[in-house]
């Protein structure tokens, strides 16, 4: 065993990274010998009832994982016929991107259980699905393929699978008593759930599917466990609440003005991203000190202003936002083109992003948006300070990752199932062009 306890952080980045791909490259052998052994018919000649049966007993694995290792098998499975002509595997390109190691077992069943679920009358539209699959499981965790999936077979069958008899036809909701309080059940058409969904929003997280098993099948919706406690969840809603009704101005005015954050910072610290800045509350009374990475990120929020000093007088050189913020118009475009957090994997509303300069505003970069993107907080500040590059190409947002992240650029697709699936629409094609409506 290697020791790493020597080893610099980039060494271990390195190693990680080349860990998994070893995993991988070992998944891939263990499907071509399971693959030959249900070919040969093994299991049944040793007594067993099939090959996932015989991977209990050989793998010391869960019978899930073991259906799942044989089901993959098969598929990623090349044959030959009676006369010896080579068959390809059911899922050719997953099988291409196993065998380099460039995707991993969790993928694996992420692609087939969105396979399953394509209706019959699009079969023609698989081998397109399952080449944009694989292409994105390069780059995007499995969860991520997953909801690119999801999208894609709602855009390819937008009125979804017939509705089961007896089914609600109506919205409704209950309230029966049960022990100390009230269960609520009921059923909502697509209209209202939108409607109620869109309201509760700004004040819930979202939650990401996950699943412990490599070969489960269904198509889980147990919650990533929230490690925040009540009190902490609580508290980050409280200031997500403040944030948005600061933004939507809906507080009125205090001294002449509305309620504001504010950050005092030298010119200087903002153009170089070292040093350290002041942040205020009210009209500027002073709270406490900032890092100058911070404050360069802060730069894009919309609810805290900017006072930038004068490196040698401290005389404000600018203060205000009307330059540095997206206009509203500009927020629409950016949503409709980014659709939300542009990160690559990322599922964050637009509601929740703020809209991050590429060439910085402090750099002199310009407030359009062709150099803007829509992040959310988490992934706003892991590209100010982990190293993430944004480039803009054919129009849309493109990551470059830190050298120790394999996989190179990639887009965030997610928003935008219409550019997924090349035989629905080719990426190389310009986005529809979209009229929107605003009712106010």
């Amino acid at each position: 065993m290697t020791d790493h306890w020597h080893s610099t952080p980039e060494e271990l980045l390195l190693a990680a990274g080349a860990a998994q791909r070893s995993i991988n490259a070992m998944f891939a052998e263990m499907f071509e010998i399971v693959a030959e052994l249900e070919s040969r018919g093994i299991a049944e000649a040793r007594g067993f009832r099939d090959t996932a049966d015989l991977l209990v007993a050989t793998q010391n694995v869960s019978p899930s994982a073991a259906r799942f290792r044989s089901r993959a098998a098969v598929a990623t499975a090349s044959t030959r016929t009676l006369l010896g002509e080579a068959v390809p595997a059911e899922l050719s390109a997953v099988a291409a991107a196993l065998q380099e190691a460039a995707i991993s077992v969790e993928h694996v069943a992420v692609i087939q259980r969105t396979l399953t679920s394509l209706p019959p009358h699009l079969e023609a539209h698989r081998p397109a699905l399952e080449a944009d699959l694989v292409d994105f499981s390069r780059t995007l965790d499995p969860d991520a393929v997953a909801k690119l999936g999801k999208n894609a077979l709602a855009l390819l069958d937008p009125d979804g699978p017939r509705p089961r008899d007896g089914a609600p036809t109506r919205t409704r909701l209950t309230f029966r008593p049960r022990g100390d309080g009230f269960e609520a059940k009921g059923w909502f058409d697509q209209e209202s759930a939108a409607i109620v969904r869109t309201a509760l929003s700004p004040l819930t997280r979202p939650t990401r599917p996950t699943c412990e098993s490599e070969g489960c099948s269904q198509d889980c919706e147990v919650a990533e466990r929230d490690q925040r406690s009540t009190a902490e969840r609580t508290g980050d809603g409280l200031v997500e609440l403040a944030r948005r009704a600061m933004t939507q101005g809906a507080l009125g005015v205090e001294g002449g003005i509305r309620p504001q954050v504010t950050v005092t910072v030298p010119l200087q610290v903002l153009q170089s991203g070292s040093g350290a800045g002041l942040i205020g509350f009210g009209q500027g009374t002073r709270q406490g000190i900032v890092s100058a990475e911070d404050a360069r990120r802060w730069a894009c929020d919309p609810v805290l202003v900017p006072v930038v000093l004068c490196d040698t007088t401290g005389e404000p050189l600018a203060v205000g936002r009307e330059k540095r913020l997206a206009t509203r118009a500009m927020r629409r475009a950016l949503a409709q083109r980014d659709g939300g957090c542009a990160f690559p994997g990322c599922d964050a509303p637009p509601q929740w992003c703020d809209a991050h300069h590429v060439t910085h505003w402090a750099d002199g970069g310009a407030t359009e948006v062709g150099n803007l993107v829509l992040l959310c907080g988490r992934h706003h500040r892991l590209v100010h300070k982990q190293g993430w590059t944004i480039t803009m190409a054919g129009g849309f947002p493109v990551f470059e990752p830190p050298y120790w992240i394999p996989g190179g650029p990639r887009r965030n697709m997610i928003h935008r199932p219409d550019l997924v699936g090349a035989a629905l629409l080719t990426r190389e094609r310009p986005p529809p062009r979209v009229v929107e409506l605003v009712l106010d």
